[in-house]
């Protein structure tokens, strides 16, 4: 078997939500995005760049993220102080980081969501980010899920990544959904770490029943398996076959 090149390049850049166009208008404008603190980002203050993904709103321009930018600076703000002249209400106490920007810039195709996905935030690399022909090419949560994701397109296999389904009492994400005619395809890597821990191995047993309850069929990768990628790939293709083909 061949070595998988598994190189991991940290996130450098989060692509965050705009909710309305006014959101757009003040971050051209006056050079500022807004962040409830309560969202809990993490890696916020580790990313230098933010990009921007354009919710339903924007209409025939929807779902494609366009503008990007450097951080300047970021502050802790109520919202009364981003926005003095809004009708004090429930949220006017409320935190948020207040991003200054700077560099921005426009992409120069813009990157779509082929599904019209709802997108709040992505981790990725800038690299990513420049290179990217959709938004399933900017997940930077797994070396490995890159490998599979690679193998995928240029077998022109259709999915997406990074996928949240609703459960009875959970969200689950999903590392790749195939949406086919016949019937879903869940398709997991799951490392050689995969079902370490009692805990973990519920929480597995307890999302794959929740979607082979729904309908799901499932496929899930080692480390190992996907040193043979052409092999897994076939296999992918073989179940999308058997459900009729991916759903348009």
């Amino acid at each position: 078997m061949s070595k998988l090149n598994l190189k991991y390049s940290p996130s450098n850049t989060i692509v965050c939500w705009l909710k309305q166009k006014n959101d757009l208008s003040i971050l051209l404008n006056e050079g500022w995005y807004r962040i409830p603190v309560k969202t809990n980002l993490e890696n916020l203050h580790k990313v230098k760049y933010l990009a921007f993904y354009q919710s339903y709103a924007f209409g025939k321009a929807a779902c494609i993220i366009k503008h990007y930018g450097t951080i300047e600076k970021i502050d802790t703000v109520k919202r009364t102080e981003l926005f003095p002249k809004e009708k004090l209400n429930e949220k006017s106490d409320d935190e948020y980081y207040k991003i200054k920007m700077k560099d921005m810039n426009i992409l120069e195709t813009p990157i779509p969501s082929k599904r019209h996905r709802r997108i709040i935030f992505i981790n990725t690399t800038l690299e990513k980010l420049l290179s990217a022909t959709e938004v399933n090419d900017l997940y930077n949560e797994s070396p490995l899920e890159d490998v599979l994701w690679n193998g995928m397109k240029q077998n022109n296999i259709v999915a997406e990544r990074q996928y949240f389904l609703r459960g009875s009492n959970n969200m689950y994400c999903l590392d790749f959904a195939a949406f086919c005619k016949k019937g879903n395809l869940n398709i997991e890597c799951d490392g050689d770490a995969y079902h370490i821990g009692k805990e973990k191995a519920v929480k597995d047993n307890r999302r794959d029943n929740y979607l082979t309850k729904k309908g799901w069929s499932i496929l899930r990768y080692s480390t190992t398996q996907l040193h043979d990628t052409d092999e897994c790939i076939e296999e992918i293709r073989e179940s999308i076959s058997q459900k009729g083909g991916i759903e348009k």
